[in-house]
């Protein structure tokens, strides 16, 4: 029996038998839903909600395309029609949905989203209507739910689970009282009383804002008591913790400058410099308190030490915050930028398709100018709405991308968006040009943290100890102890206060962190061990795992370390992960634990990490966590496994990230690449790693496996670069050790990197060996898209033989193949019009210009309309070339233009040396010859990077052009003579002869006239 289960709650999912049904239009689709919650409805009713726009006739022929679709889509009859004027669900079929689950079950865990989230329906108010109200109506009843459960929980002292779903509760409705007053009482109940005055003050601002009134009475007596207690229990929730002393110039400075930055002034970065233990984060967080954030939007992210090597690790949270924000006040961002930042950082619009396709086939290999530019421009899209404050912890540990990013961001000239970040004293030469280049151009300010001088240490003491009388002596002794460091003054006066117990001071300061643990239980101390394995906290599903504790032990036992402050808790997007209050404590119960225990847990950790793996984008985020763990864990195949899929992600991003400068009077610098060497020490370290495997463990297909993605990678990115021998060697070397575990798809992707650096090289015979190849592989294994792929390939080897009418029919039978498997999500989009390219290539060969801008046109389109970058500049270039041919120098330019600028966008070669080089003999026609220079030496560098023998017999054409316009033109020839200084012939002659192997026809009868010309 079929299985039918549907999700309508967020975005809607309809499965049959565990395979989404996808409905070929959206009308279909309402249709069906609406059927759905109402069981059945009257023809007529159907048409007046959907089609009330059109005549009745239409409406109804309409209606029954519809319902057939929706049979055709489910192959079964899952609409029926008993009556003639009656359309219903078939009963008898077994279909399993969450909104009826939640409507008889009243699990609040089933509300998942609101009902139909993003469906809008074009031309059809009253099915809108509908949608509306019945959004309403679910909404409220988990709002009924889930406040019965916070409510329970909250009786049942469960206070951290009633204070998460009253969170939920006021972002639902941000203007009940009632929840308000619910989420204050959890916090007297938590004895946070300031978080309680937090809320109510919160409240007030919102109600004042929005709706102009003040709080209701109810709520106004609460926060009376709550005062009240305040001054009764004034004593019980002073901490040492949270006793600021001094640093008040410090604070003042900051405080000036958030003046500045309200008001629209001159403000400028903020960089906290100290030692370890200092206070640089207490200082940043009194200043955060002590400001209004509710009129800005605060983005905080830390550094982490595990995480130096992997690029834009700190953005990654922000990211995620910054999409909330965008969806939350329905800030409009254009779709490329959002395509093109999803595709590094996951939690950026998590539903967008686009994203989750290859980046190679969605935006290529992008610079990263333009994602810098994505970034930079979302940003101040979203500072507009209100101004933003970036706050990065421990920028020493921050990778070189996020750190260039930053650069650019605070160096930009806008004043809505300003950065606040701590940084350790000694930190590297890095970090140390970062501050230089900004203090040039007077954009940031260095706030040092120096460590307290005695008498501040007297004082200090004096103030956090006011209840208790220390002797001088002992006074002294701290002193002498701490040398004026926050973090060991605050450990010091922690012991003293929990134990009582001065004799300890006699010891040093590994004594003073081991008393801290000394009255912990041995369950809490398990717990604090597993947290301390987390460079950025654990969260609590975690702890259950590991511990194999419930929830209930492990809030008990949180709680128990919480109230000790060793811990706190912290929240990661929508995560909440515990870590240690300070990173010291982390590190000294770390290393306390033996080598084999540490190893493994961190197994563990990974092993539970890895099964959370999703096979999407949003894995990217968790491969450092996995490398950090496995490595630890010394695990070396699941270490390399991930280092090599983590190296994967960011070269196909092309080389490296950003620009250094982009600012005022700057000029632009070239992109910041992953330069060679650095690509050669990534590499060498995964060869490191295989040698050590190979020589320690049995070889296994998974260690083929892995030593096959390397070679890929590997192959792949030197043949990109032009070193073809290297490259080879290794994709040869790939293809080998794929038919040695029978791996087809490693096969394959070999063989296709083989025709793409044949294509590269224009060695013909060499790719229609490996197209004959791939075809029996992708055929033997019903293939299909592969088998779509492998056609347009022997299509265009076709076209680079001369045999235009085979090539056409291959490419028109590539066409079709995708076509049929590509009519949900458009995933060979581009193959497909790169083949509608190769037809224009087959009219422009045949000197049918005008008829070549046709599918040219086509292909240009299919991008536009799939928002991709990749390959729009390559038809760009190729319909420049007819256009030029036609003698329509303006539309070929403008060709030429589109498609350098997407070249600058993108770092390949692949016929840029064609748009530079005809680019560079428009502006000679044009009489702009310095410009033109500049485009030929450009076009000239690129064809002998490549050595395509076609884009150099462009060159060639070009050069022999220009030379003969330099016959009679004086100034011409003084431009262009250092370096167009062969004569026309022997450029000719060149040119024939490459074309010639490229069996390319009217470009060497245009040589022979030019040659005439002489």
């Amino acid at each position: 029996m079929d299985f039918i289960k549907i999700k309508l709650f967020n975005t809607p999912i309809v499965k049959k038998n565990d395979k989404q049904i996808i409905f070929p239009f959206k009308k279909a689709a309402v249709l069906f839903y609406y059927l759905l919650v109402n069981k059945q409805a009257t023809r007529v009713e159907l048409v007046d909600l959907l089609w009330s726009d059109i005549d009745e006739k239409t409406g109804k022929k309409n209606l029954r395309n519809a319902l057939y679709q929706i049979r055709k889509a489910f192959d079964l009859d899952i609409v029926i029609s008993p009556q003639r004027t009656i359309v219903m669900i078939n009963p008898e079929i077994e279909i399993h949905t969450d909104f009826e689950d939640f409507e008889q079950e009243g699990n609040i865990k089933l509300y998942s989203g609101e009902f139909l989230k993003g469906l809008i329906v074009k031309d059809a108010i009253k099915i809108e209507e509908w949608i509306l109200i019945k959004r309403e109506y679910y909404k409220e009843l988990y709002i009924k739910g889930l406040y019965i459960k916070a409510n329970n929980d909250f009786i049942a002292k469960q206070l951290d689970e009633a204070e998460k779903n009253v969170k939920k509760l006021i972002e639902l409705d941000e203007f009940n009282e009632k929840f308000y007053r619910m989420l204050m009482n959890i916090y007297i109940e938590k004895e946070s009383i300031s978080k309680a005055i937090t809320v109510y003050n919160k409240l007030t601002k919102i109600l004042e804002r929005e709706l102009g009134v003040v709080p209701e009475v109810k709520t106004t007596k609460l926060l009376e008591e709550i005062l009240s207690l305040r001054n009764i229990k004034k004593d019980t929730f002073i901490k040492i913790e949270d006793f600021f002393y001094g640093r008040q110039r410090e604070l003042q400075i900051m405080l000036n400058n958030h003046k500045k930055f309200i008001s629209n002034l001159d403000a400028k970065a903020i960089l906290l410099l100290g030692e370890a233990g200092i206070g640089k984060t207490k200082l940043k967080n009194k200043f955060l308190s002590t400001i209004e954030t509710d009129e800005i939007y605060l983005l905080e992210t830390n550094c982490y030490q595990a995480e130096k090597n992997y690029f834009f690790k700190p953005w990654y949270s922000i990211f995620t915050n910054l999409w909330d924000i965008i969806t939350r006040e329905k800030i409009t961002i254009p779709q490329t930028w959002t395509n093109i930042i999803s595709c590094i950082f996951p939690g950026f619009s998590p539903n967008n398709e686009q994203a989750d396709t290859n980046p190679l086939e969605n935006i290529g290999m992008l610079k990263y100018q333009v994602v810098e530019d994505a970034i930079i421009g979302v940003l101040n899209k979203v500072s507009k709405k209100r101004k933003i404050i970036l706050v990065l912890d421990d920028i020493q540990w921050i990778d070189k991308m996020s750190l260039s990013l930053l650069r650019r961001i605070i160096l930009q000239d806008k004043s809505n968006i300003i950065f606040i970040g701590t940084c350790r004293k000694g930190h590297d030469d890095r970090i140390e040009q970062f501050i230089v280049s900004l203090s040039k151009y007077n954009k940031i300010e260095k706030v040092n943290i120096d460590r307290f001088t005695n008498n501040e240490v007297m004082n200090f003491i004096d103030q956090a100890l006011s209840e208790r009388k220390l002797t001088n002596k002992l006074k002294k002794k701290i002193v002498i102890e701490t040398e004026g460091n926050t973090f060991f003054l605050v450990e010091f006066l922690n012991s003293i206060k929990e134990n009582y117990n001065v004799d300890f001071m006699t010891s040093k300061m590994q004594d003073i962190l081991k008393s801290r643990f000394l009255d912990i239980s041995d369950e809490g101390k398990k717990i604090l061990n597993i947290i301390s394995l987390f460079f950025d906290g654990a969260p609590i599903e975690l702890l259950e795992i590991i511990s194999g504790k419930d929830e209930l032990e492990i809030i008990d036992l949180i709680e128990e370390l919480e109230k000790k402050n060793l811990i706190k808790e912290k929240t990661f997007v929508d995560e909440i992960r515990y870590k240690f209050t300070h990173q010291k404590l982390r590190e000294f119960v770390y290393t306390k634990q033996s080598a084999t225990k540490r190893r493994i847990l961190h197994n563990k950790i990974a092993g539970v990490l890895e099964k959370g793996l999703k096979g999407d984008k949003k894995d990217i985020s968790i491969y450092s966590k996995l490398i950090y763990h496995f490595s630890n864990g010394e695990d070396r195949l699941n270490t390399l496994k991930y280092t090599i899929k983590n190296l994967n992600v960011y070269l196909d991003f092309s080389h490296e990230l950003f620009p250094i400068l982009n600012y005022a009077k700057v000029q632009r610098k070239k992109s910041l690449y992953l330069s060679e060497q650095e690509v050669i020490n990534y590499m060498r370290n995964i060869e490191k790693m295989l040698i050590e495997i190979k020589e320690k463990e049995d070889i296994t297909s998974n260690i083929y496996e892995l030593e096959i993605d390397y070679l890929h990678i590997k192959g792949r990115y030197l043949i990109r670069e032009g070193r073809y021998k290297e490259g080879i060697k290794c994709i040869v070397n790939m293809i080998n050790y794929s038919g040695k575990i029978n791996n087809h798809c490693y096969i394959l992707k070999g063989y296709k990197q083989m025709i793409y650096y044949c294509i590269q090289t224009y060695k013909i015979d060499l790719m229609k060996k490996y197209i004959k190849k791939g075809l029996i592989v992708a055929r033997e294994h019903n293939k299909k898209g592969e088998i779509g792929i492998l056609l347009r390939l022997d299509g265009l080897n076709q076209l680079m033989i001369g045999d235009y009418e085979s090539a056409e029919r291959l490419l028109k039978k590539s066409i079709e193949t995708l076509k049929k498997i590509d009519s949900i999500d458009n995933k060979y989009a581009l193959n497909i019009a790169a083949s509608y390219n190769y037809i224009g290539e087959i009219r422009r060969h045949n000197m049918e210009f005008s008829k070549s801008l046709y599918y040219y046109d086509k292909a240009i389109k299919i991008c536009k309309d799939n928002d991709v970058l990749k390959s729009k500049n390559i038809f760009n270039i190729n319909a420049g070339q007819s256009a030029f041919e036609m003698g329509d120098y303006f539309s070929a330019k403008n060709y030429f233009i589109n498609a350098l600028e997407i070249f600058n966008e993108l770092n390949i070669l692949w016929e840029r040396s064609i748009g530079e080089s005809y680019m560079a003999l428009i502006l000679v026609k044009e009489g702009n010859y310095s410009e033109a220079l500049k485009y030929l030496k450009r076009g000239i560098k690129y064809s002998k990077r490549l050595k395509n023998p076609y884009e150099l017999g462009i060159v060639y054409r070009v050069m022999a052009e220009i030379k003969v316009n330099m016959k009679n033109n004086d100034e011409l020839t003084t431009v262009f003579k250092d370096y167009v200084d062969l004569s026309v012939s022997e450029y000719c002659s060149k040119g024939i002869e490459l074309f010639s192997k490229v069996k390319k026809s009217y470009e060497i009868d245009i040589l022979k006239v030019l040659e005439r010309s002489e």
